[in-house]
């Protein structure tokens, strides 16, 4: 009867552990990515479904807004990581789009992962060339003020880097 005593224990905890409760946790293999063109028919494509409303899809550029001034994808929204209301204003999107600077950005690796652990947008998916493969491909770029984002704190800081724009 005693060598049933280690199967009970192991049984007891291993079952103790999984109603812990734990939380989710993302890491790289939750993280998609798209190539330019799977990216922009998901953008153009509304997320619908017979149980809920037709919602846009989006770009999200999480770059520092010095750098979404110089350039960014058309109709991307500007949201930071650091932002206190970053999610509230995704509410009423379908599938977001992030990009960063590069190749699988750390930035937009980052948010996609912030993003799933909230789950409060449906679908979340990346870049896979960042806002460089984006401009390398010959897509069209915006210049200019994010229309949705009302004046920053930080547009006036003299010791904040300052990006090199060489079209001027």
């Amino acid at each position: 009867m005693t060598h049933f005593l280690p199967l009970r224990f192991a049984l007891i905890t291993g079952l103790a552990l999984l109603t812990a409760g734990c939380s989710k946790s993302y890491s790289d293999k939750d993280v998609h990515w798209l190539s330019i063109e799977e990216a922009k028919t998901a953008v153009d494509t509304d997320s619908s479904s017979w149980f809920s409303e037709s919602r846009p899809n989006a770009w999200i550029d999480p770059r520092d807004v010095v750098f979404y001034r110089v350039g960014h994808i058309p109709g991307a929204i500007n949201v930071q990581l650091s932002s206190p209301d970053a999610i509230s204003q995704l509410d009423g999107y379908g599938m977001l789009i992030v990009y960063g600077e590069g190749y699988e950005a750390p930035l937009a690796d980052a948010m996609i992962k912030m993003l799933l652990k909230e789950e409060l947008v449906e679908e979340v998916k990346g870049l896979k060339v960042g806002f460089d493969g984006w401009q390398e491909a010959g897509q069209p770029v915006e210049r200019g003020e994010d229309p949705k984002q009302s004046a920053t704190a930080t547009s006036g800081d003299r010791w904040q880097r300052q990006p090199v724009d060489n079209d001027e």
